[in-house]
């Protein structure tokens, strides 16, 4: 029988990385883990996660800016830091942390509070309605305005979506990108998901009369900003 709760565990640290996994595993969840937020993004495009743990000291984006991105997606998460001053405390908490544990860390104590936010999680569903006002209907390949009216989508325009729609907010590089829609080279293939974008930003616009929330970082990716 499959888990019923997956843990993300973003570490730079490999060692604490597999062990904590390993820990969660063995306490009955499904766990996996990576090593910055950029992976984390990544990952998040095959794997769900229902709760993460975060280390503040990551490399490139740092673990509080993850945690406050996650939060506005209603994604929970928990601290794993080494910093254990007040003042980080109090950042890592404000920046939307539900809890913050420093290290070393009492494995039993780390999964007893996870058990206790995931009991207090709201269905994954009603988060996503709650948050984002656009919908991307997977099973009927269709993405739904705010407005409600409905774009009707190709395999590969559904495809798209569903990579850039998984984090709204989070840059979604170039490689990252062409790697999950199986583009065997990176630039040219990016130029291609570009004109096709181009021309799902025009039919969204003629078909619901809203712009699409998609920007383009400038040599760098795609951002789904609603």
């Amino acid at each position: 029988m499959p888990p019923e709760f997956i843990i993300a565990v973003v570490e730079d640290d490999a060692d604490i990385r597999e062990n904590v996994c390993r820990y969660l595993e063995c306490s009955g969840f499904g766990a996996w883990g990576v090593e910055s937020a950029e992976n984390f993004y990544v990952r998040l495009l095959k794997d769900r996660a229902d709760l993460v743990v975060v280390d503040i000291g990551l490399p490139g984006e740092d673990g509080l800016s993850l945690v406050a991105r996650l939060a506005a997606q209603a994604v929970p998460t928990v601290l794993m830091t080494a910093r254990a001053d007040v003042g980080s405390r109090i950042a890592g908490l404000d920046a939307g942390a539900l809890q913050y544990f420093v290290k070393p860390v009492d494995m039993q104590e780390l999964t007893a509070g996870i058990r206790s936010q995931l009991r207090r999680m709201a269905p994954r569903t009603a988060h996503g309605d709650a948050v984002a006002p656009w919908r991307l209907d997977q099973a009927a390949s269709r993405l739904v305005a705010p407005n409600q009216r409905v774009v009707d989508l190709t395999s590969r325009e559904l495809e798209l979506l569903g990579c850039l729609m998984v984090m709204p907010g989070a840059l979604l590089t170039k490689q990252a990108l062409t790697e999950a829609m199986g583009a065997d080279e990176a630039e040219g293939g990016f130029h291609r998901i570009e004109s096709q974008l181009t021309r799902l930003r025009r039919k969204t616009l003629e078909t619901t009369g809203t712009a699409l929330p998609v920007r383009a970082v400038f040599g760098k990716g795609l951002v789904f900003v609603a």
